[in-house]
């Protein structure tokens, strides 16, 4: 059996065709090759629901986030990442609260969710989606869907100065040891960089959101959970997309557009399109 990345490029080639009505092949930047689960660059707005398509991109206009370069493929975890949440913000966050309840976490969502949220400009990392709770801390969210891991950086004299400088004097009180060397911390880097923003004091949280179908994100799960001490480890949730779907299909309430949630289930989860939901 095909693995789940491979699977699910086959099957959105499909959607191209037979939702989306685009029979070009996009490119793939980095190779300059075209693949079938790629639209064209021209067409990238298509990577948006239907639902709420025309919403979005006229308040995308307004804000300050830079698309990723691969935002045409339609396996891009950041486009999966505005149709999950665009619709929950909508019109004014009526949706946020059953997020934080199906999180199992305690707190009202307040103004402010934003998405590709930068903590720190100096340090530079974007979190996918941010949501701000009255408590005064923030739900930080990383998300994926067909990537096979987590990135590392190289161990070039830029990142081992920004290592030394910026996150080395915060590691031993979080980290396990392995993770608070450069070559430790830079093979793991973009778990351990988005952890090591955490407050504690303001009782941040950090969630990795993706498919649980997804055998090789599953495997990144022990260094989630592992590479962290001690009260931070309690702050870091691993969560299914699948799960959080099913949890908003179950309160239609939460989703003012009913609509996106089918849409959404259709587009990247189609087996649970027909679930008990």
């Amino acid at each position: 059996m095909a693995d789940f990345q491979s699977r699910t490029k086959l099957r959105l080639a499909q959607y191209k065709r037979e939702v989306l009505n685009v029979h070009e092949d996009g490119i793939w930047l980095k190779n300059r090759q075209p693949y079938p689960h790629i639209l064209p660059a021209a067409q990238r707005q298509l990577n948006i629901l239907s639902a709420f398509r025309d919403q979005f991109w006229a308040w995308f206009d307004q804000q300050d986030i830079r698309l990723h370069s691969d935002f045409h493929h339609l396996n891009s975890s950041q486009a999966l990442c505005f149709n999950l949440f665009f619709p929950l913000l909508m019109p004014v966050g009526e949706g946020l609260p059953s997020i934080v309840k199906i999180l199992g976490l305690t707190g009202t969502p307040i103004a402010g969710a934003r998405f590709e949220f930068e903590p720190d400009s100096v340090e530079g990392t974007n979190f996918d989606f941010t949501i701000p709770l009255d408590t005064g801390s923030r739900i930080y969210f990383e998300v994926k869907y067909t990537e096979i891991g987590f990135g590392s950086a190289k161990a070039d004299d830029e990142h081992l100065f920004k290592f030394q400088n910026i996150y080395q004097p915060r590691t031993s009180d979080r980290f396990e040891a392995s993770y608070c060397t450069a070559a430790g911390f830079l093979k793991n880097y973009q778990i351990v960089r988005n952890l090591w923003h955490l407050d504690l004091t303001a009782g941040d949280t950090a969630v990795f959101l993706f498919p649980r179908a997804n055998g090789a994100l599953k495997r990144t799960e022990t260094t989630l959970r592992a590479c962290l001490l001690e009260p931070y480890r309690s702050h870091v949730i691993v969560a299914y997309i699948e799960d959080l779907i099913s949890g908003l299909g179950a309160n239609p309430r939460s989703v003012p557009e009913e609509s996106a949630l089918s849409e959404f289930r259709k587009k990247y989860f189609p087996s649970s399109a027909t679930a008990g939901h």
